[in-house]
């Protein structure tokens, strides 16, 4: 295990009620065992991923309606958001990121072709997530590198307008479509790898979505 999966798995596995429940090695690839939510809102059965922001080390603040930060500490932290990206690609889950400072904003990340959600129904989830009993256990494979071949056939007009943002204060919902998280997922992998600091995104949100800017704080000069 490289430094990075580890420090971030042991900062992880101390959550009160875990979310995070242990770390298996298959052939040497870490993963993280999680507990995925199992709920009925309305008349959606959903899966939801809920994490805190502050025990994984990604930070969310909206500006003025003009830009969305999503930080991650350092690269371990951002491997993990990578990883999370990948998962909502490949599952169609939901991930709930919550805030723990009135300045900063929860965040939910979703496919919304596969799982249309509102602001009515991100209330529901919240109230029905503080009653679920219905849980399973489900392993997130963790990066630690960047897939290099993504970029050698980048075509950057695949991914316009393929993030659509809608953010408040308090709350942001970032609908992104397969693309979009495919999209999402190499760049945080980038910038965990290398010395890039930050990437805008607002060539590829649709045009009234505020401006997403993700940071590597500790590689962001």
């Amino acid at each position: 295990m490289n430094r990075g999966t580890g420090w971030i798995v042991q900062s992880l596995l101390h959550l009160g009620e875990p979310a995070i429940l242990e770390l298996l090695f298959d052939g040497g690839i870490a993963k993280l065992i999680l507990s995925r939510n199992e709920l009925r809102v309305g008349s959606h059965n959903l899966k939801v991923v809920h994490l805190h922001q502050q025990e994984i080390g990604v930070i969310v603040t909206e500006e003025l309606g003009h830009h969305l930060l999503i930080d991650a500490a350092d690269s371990p932290e951002m491997f993990f958001l990578s990883s999370l990206f990948k998962h909502c690609h490949e599952t169609d889950d939901v991930l709930y990121l919550q805030r723990e400072s009135p300045v900063n904003a929860d965040l939910f990340i979703f496919n919304g072709a596969a799982t249309p959600l509102n602001r009515k129904l991100i209330k529901e989830i919240k109230m029905a997530l503080n009653r679920s009993k219905s849980k399973e256990k489900i392993d997130l494979t963790v990066e630690s590198s960047e897939n290099e071949t993504f970029w050698d056939k980048w075509e950057s007009w695949k991914y316009e307008k393929q993030l659509r943002i809608d953010a408040s204060k308090d709350l942001v919902l970032l609908n992104a479509s397969r693309l979009g998280l495919e999209l999402l997922t190499h760049s945080c992998a980038h910038l965990a790898s290398s010395f890039a600091g930050h990437s805008h995104f607002n060539w590829y949100s649709i045009s009234n979505s505020p401006e997403l800017i993700i940071r590597n704080i500790a590689r962001n000069d």
